[in-house]
């Protein structure tokens, strides 16, 4: 229908004759087709998805449909979803959601998600708004793209493209778990992660991944899109917190992207001691699985990936080269075993949606605390000196400090179970570390950074 409606158009200004678009519509048949099938594909491997962690996650679901019954955009009894005390039974025996119901809710949540978008301004953004060349054949993109952009129903097929990209490739509750952890609108939500999404060529990624059917299992191609969906959902986490209401995709795609891909390019000589150690074996095992080299040494890399976004935002402050930022940023992270205490943080078990909101809080502090320290260490010892020169300039100025984080650290390692007290604490001593720091910056590296 938004074909015809588009080509209906183009005939009625003349540009085409009614002819030519019955021909041009017979042409683009298996174009269409293949529209259709990778849309049916896509939907498949969402669910496939879902069902993979559908009992980890059993509370992010119910949260979920909690939400769609609290306004009246959905009834369970009608779709025949369980109830609470069904789910809590199920989570008893170890079982979530089945496929059936994990269909329905892919369906709900695009749904609502659409509507969000529609009654915001992201349909209205000139680079938000190429999502819709999504929905037609290649044909139609490169013939008739000014006529598809005066589409009369340009907002709503922007919203829907975007709405299914979106739950496609990061997950049902996406939306609702970073709306109740950053305070930010749906809308928000899907803006940012189209600035990841491009900034880190996503679709390109999951796309690899696909064209490995039957040369790879299924398992090795969930758990390296599972790698991708975290990549996507810390990134876009980062944004909404970084940027909050200061989000503009054109700006920060321009200016994230390029860097991302220096970077990222370079990030086996970035990695240092055991982090780099950490993503050999990574790569490594990918490999051995039937994993191209290159999108294995890109998986492997995610977290690390994620930590560019701060290091490039490191040398925007700095006025530093981001590669010299990045080798202090995974310097700070080894010496201090910032890298391993965000691993245990990342490992802590979630029981209920304040321990899922406590442990992302956390992580978001280490982040803005290895960043901190980045920056002071970079300020230290004069613009000449080496990475590993002004390192230890700045772990000397500030040895009180270091030695109580790193007794934190033995005790993390000496005890038992899994305590939050015990990482808010943690964390408390990190950012003193980092507040410590930046007190000490001599003065003549902070005149230097002003005139940067």
């Amino acid at each position: 229908m938004n074909i015809k409606i588009l080509l209906n158009e183009v005939v009625q200004a003349g540009d085409m004759t009614g002819k030519q678009r019955d021909q041009l519509l017979a042409s683009m048949t298996d174009e269409v087709g293949g529209l259709v099938l990778g849309n049916n594909y896509k939907q498949t491997q969402a669910l496939s998805l879902a069902a993979r962690r559908a009992y980890e996650r059993a509370a992010e679901y119910k949260r979920l449909m909690s939400d769609l019954e609290g306004r009246g955009k959905l009834d369970r009894a009608i779709e025949y979803l369980p109830t609470e005390e069904q789910l809590t039974e199920r989570a008893a025996t170890g079982k979530g959601l089945t496929r059936p119901e994990l269909s329905v809710l892919i369906s709900y949540s695009k749904i609502d998600l659409k509507q969000q978008l529609l009654d915001s301004l992201v349909p209205d953004d000139d680079y938000l708004t190429r999502d819709m060349e999504t929905a037609f054949p290649p044909t139609l993109v490169s013939k008739f793209a000014d006529a598809m952009r005066r589409h009369r129903l340009k907002r709503e097929i922007v919203s829907t493209q975007i709405a299914n990209d979106l739950v496609n490739h990061m997950g049902i509750t996406f939306v609702q778990r970073l709306k109740e952890s950053t305070g930010m609108t749906p809308a928000n939500v899907a803006g940012a992660y189209v600035i990841v999404r491009d900034i880190f060529h996503l679709p390109h990624w999951f796309r690899q991944i696909e064209a490995l059917d039957y040369q790879v299992s299924a398992d090795v191609q969930l758990e390296l899109m599972d790698e991708l969906m975290r990549l996507g959902r810390r990134a876009t986490r980062w944004f909404l917190r970084a940027r909050r209401n200061e989000q503009n995709a054109a700006r920060d795609v321009a200016h994230f992207g390029p860097h991302l891909k220096e970077l990222g390019l370079k990030l086996d000589e970035l990695l240092s001691g055991e982090i780099r150690e950490n993503w050999q074996e990574r790569y490594q095992a990918y490999v051995a699985a039937g994993v191209p080299e290159l999108l294995a040494r890109m998986v492997a890399g995610t977290t690390h990936l994620y930590t560019l976004l701060p290091i490039i935002e490191a040398a925007d402050v700095t006025g530093q080269d981001p590669a010299e930022v990045a080798k202090a940023y995974f310097a700070v992270g080894s010496a201090l075993d910032i890298t391993w205490y965000n691993g245990k943080i990342s490992a802590l078990p979630v029981e209920n949606n304040w321990q899922a909101l406590a442990r992302e809080a956390f992580r978001d502090d280490v982040d803005w605390q290895q960043r901190a320290i980045t920056i002071a260490v970079l300020q230290a010892g004069g613009g000449d000196s080496d990475v590993e020169t002004r390192l230890a300039l700045w772990m000397k100025q500030n040895d009180a400090m270091i030695q109580r984080w790193r007794a934190m650290l033995v005790e993390i390692r000496a005890a038992s179970g899994s305590d939050y007290a015990m990482y808010a604490v943690a964390n408390r001593e990190l950012n003193d570390l980092a507040l410590s720091g930046q007190a000490v910056v001599p003065a003549a590296a902070t005149a230097e950074l002003e005139l940067a």
